[in-house]
């Protein structure tokens, strides 16, 4: 019969900083959107043109942060 042991380990979640969160704004009147951005101000101004143009007020914003799991007490 093998004997088994647990070890219970609290986990943290961390950002990857070789990995930049991407930003897009999706209209959400029409299919249109800003292409991706590590920054911010590209999708809003590509929004606020949209806006302007069209009329549409109403907008999605869609982030991608790429994230990685490790023990909590693992250097990081």
């Amino acid at each position: 019969m093998a004997r088994t042991s647990y070890r219970y380990v609290d986990w943290t979640l961390d950002s990857d900083p070789e990995q930049p969160t991407q930003r897009r704004i999706e209209c959400a009147s029409c299919p249109a959107a800003s292409g991706d951005s590590p920054g911010q101000l590209g999708p809003d101004q590509w929004a606020l043109r949209h806006a302007g143009d069209t009329g549409h007020r109403d907008y999605r914003e869609i982030a991608i942060a790429h994230l990685h799991a490790r023990p909590a007490d693992e250097d990081a």
